[in-house]
């Protein structure tokens, strides 16, 4: 039976059931909740520019495989192309930034998939599901599909996307990972001494001021909490920001949170004379810990570090989780045992004068940056050809 294709404006008209079906595998940032948070709540909608079209591909009345997208008229704090296309709209005119974008909106971790039924070949899933999304582009004149932070876990996926045509864009990230250690002082043996005397000092610290940090299970946590951690986001997002930028999350997300998906969230609480002075939300989920938000009430030195970084690795280890994923940015963390591995980025082009365009003046880019993995190249497979959507 042939496979049929639908597009939904919502993770909502998705249906949670069918949804986390088919992310059983895939990180918790991919499952139903989670986007529904980000929809529900107002923060991904058209009027910031997020226009859901989730694509299901069915087979016998079946959902088999689930691209999470959005169609976008901009090209902005989408993290992943480091502005090139916003880049390229502005200096050709042309609208390259009008297009479906495969991403965890204001989530930059490379986490990103496109889901499928364990039933069926991920392979043959992903083909089915990449040649509507260029008859979805075409039948909709939308001149770019690109997508972000794509998990390094589905190698087959990434030679797909680059036979499909997509440009790949290569940066840096760090994780953490568990080498089998059995506590945090292994952990730290397998730092150099001058490290491992740094962080023992920093620790020393924080309990000489009588901090104690705990890390919560969600699940245990009070509501109170997830309304802490967006008081605390807020104040971080003023201290860095300042007032210019509206800050991307707002506070009906995190009571989504407390309300859907406290069983995947975290927390390391920074506790003095008996009251939470700092703390970190974090995500879990077969055996991975990732890191997302922090804020402190008092400015102490190391504080940062402790919760964020050390408490977890502890806890980590403890849990028999195989790697924590502390976040976006910081160069801080390979000084405290994070491992620099590559995360990956994707643009295709369409309508063929369009892309002509863009490979001139990125084969320009090319020769003075080392920004592109692989060179700008045109399709390499035939597009296939889709009547109307069912």
């Amino acid at each position: 039976m042939p496979i049929q294709f639908s597009i939904y404006s919502s993770a909502e008209a998705v249906g949670k059931e069918v949804w986390n079906r088919l992310a059983a595998a895939a990180s918790p940032m991919m499952e139903w909740e989670y986007f529904h948070a980000l929809e529900a709540s107002g923060i991904v909608s058209p009027q910031r520019g997020y226009r859901p079209c989730h694509l299901v591909a069915c087979r016998d009345g079946q959902a088999i495989g689930l691209a999470p997208l959005y169609e976008r008229d901009r090209a902005l704090v989408e993290f992943g192309d480091g502005g090139l296309v916003e880049y390229l709209t502005e200096l050709t005119g042309i609208p390259y930034s009008c297009g479906v974008v495969g991403m965890i909106p204001y989530t930059p971790v490379p986490a990103y998939e496109f889901l499928h039924d364990p039933t069926v070949a991920p392979l043959w899933a992903d083909l089915s599901l990449l040649d509507y999304l260029d008859y979805h582009c075409a039948s909709r004149g939308l001149l770019t599909s690109r997508l972000y932070f794509v998990t390094s876990a589905r190698p087959q996926l990434h030679a797909l996307l680059r036979e499909r045509g997509y440009l790949h864009l290569q940066a840096e990230y760090s994780i953490w990972f568990n080498r089998h250690y059995a506590d945090f002082e292994d952990y730290l043996q397998s730092l150099k001494a001058s490290r491992r005397t740094k962080i023992r000092r920093e620790w020393r610290a924080i309990r000489n001021q009588g901090i104690t940090i705990r890390m919560v299970p969600g699940q245990e946590a009070p509501s109170r909490y997830f309304e802490l951690a967006f008081r605390l986001y807020e104040k971080t997002w003023h201290k860095h920001m300042g007032g210019r930028i509206h800050p991307f999350l707002n506070e009906r997300f995190f009571q989504l949170l407390a309300e859907e998906f406290r069983h995947r969230s975290a927390f390391a609480v920074a506790e003095q004379d008996a009251r939470s002075i700092a703390m970190a939300l974090f995500y879990a989920k077969e055996g991975t810990l990732y890191g997302r938000y922090w804020g402190c009430w008092e400015e102490i030195p190391f504080l940062h570090f402790a919760t964020c970084y050390y408490r977890p690795i502890a806890y980590a280890i403890e849990q028999g989780m195989r790697m924590m994923d502390p976040g976006f940015g910081g160069e801080h963390k390979l000084l405290r045992g994070y491992e620099t591995v590559p995360i990956h980025h994707y643009v295709k082009f369409h309508g063929a004068r369009q892309r002509r365009v863009a490979y001139s003046i990125l084969k320009q880019l090319q020769r003075q940056h080392a920004f592109f993995r692989d060179g700008p190249e045109g399709p390499t497979r035939r597009e296939q050809s889709f009547p109307e959507k069912t």
